[in-house]
């Protein structure tokens, strides 16, 4: 995988990046975000700091519950990959959420296959939303990681792993079945 030094590039003349992968339909800003910043095997605030991108994530580990960016952020995201301000703006952002967040859920049948492109697993927006415990394309239960776990995860490869060893602790019994909806 190639990977692109940030620290030599012109980020102040807003030079695009040279790749960056487009977002989905039912993906969420911050996992695109992510996403990106993962194919340049940096976390989240590293990428967001070399792109000088405000992404208003307080202590840098809110990056998959991004709200709506600034308008001139959106027009530097968009310089640098290329994509109209306008398909960013329309890219849903996490839902509200009362309280503090103890878990993130997923559904185990989707995360690891996008049918749009099955090589790009994508962090879907219903995953975010507090008040579905289903996945709406299969009816399957969501399962569910602790919070904590998922934000010491810096960018979506990283919580892909998690993720994954999750599912496989899950399989081979690991956790047991009880426990499985919390890890």
């Amino acid at each position: 995988m190639l990977t692109w030094n940030m620290s030599h590039s012109p980020i102040n003349s807003q030079r695009p990046l040279p790749f960056a992968p487009r977002p989905f339909e039912a993906e969420v800003l911050g996992g695109w975000i992510g996403r990106i910043a993962s194919r340049y095997r940096m976390s989240v605030p590293a990428f967001a700091t070399a792109c000088e991108l405000d992404l208003q994530m307080p202590d840098g580990c809110e990056w998959l519950l991004m709200r709506k960016l600034k308008p001139q952020m959106v027009v530097r995201l968009a310089a640098l990959t290329r994509i109209s301000v306008e398909r960013i703006h329309d890219i849903p952002v996490a839902p509200p959420w009362e309280g503090p967040r103890p878990y993130f859920f997923y559904c185990a049948r989707c995360v690891f296959l996008n049918p749009l492109d099955v090589a790009a697993p994508i962090w879907r927006r219903e995953w975010l939303d507090q008040s579905m415990s289903a996945c709406p394309t299969h009816g399957d239960e969501f399962q569910t990681l602790r919070a904590s776990r998922v934000h010491a995860c810096t960018n979506l490869d990283m919580l892909l792993v998690l993720v994954s060893r999750h599912e496989h602790d899950m399989r081979y019994g690991v956790i047991p079945p009880r426990a499985s909806r919390v890890h």
